[in-house]
């Protein structure tokens, strides 16, 4: 029982941290992220582009326009070094007003 539970533990772990945002953990940096031209768009917020890993290479997503919420602020998706590796953390709608720790 204990050696099952030895290899469902990163099994768990990958599990969590898709369902917080965090899809996955890297080894390498992701890529500079290409420039894309934004123009204001009335009731909308612009996501940005971000690289996805896919197998052993980055694949680049073109940001686009998602429907501004009342009383919200989006935070943009992005790539953060925890560790010795990147995690992807998904954008996501945050009351206004509140502050939050990045952590």
């Amino acid at each position: 029982m204990k050696r099952l539970s030895k290899l469902l533990a990163p099994v768990l772990a990958l599990g969590i941290a898709a369902c917080a945002g965090e899809a996955y953990i890297v080894d390498d940096s992701p890529p500079p992220a290409r420039y894309e031209s934004v123009s204001y768009r009335p009731g909308h917020v612009w996501v940005q582009g971000h690289y996805t890993r896919r197998g052993s290479h980055w694949q680049w997503n073109n940001g686009h326009y998602v429907r501004e919420r009342p009383n919200y602020v989006y935070s943009q998706p992005r790539w953060e070094r925890r560790g010795r590796g990147y995690v992807y953390v998904q954008g996501e709608w945050r009351p206004r007003g509140r502050v939050y720790s990045n952590r």
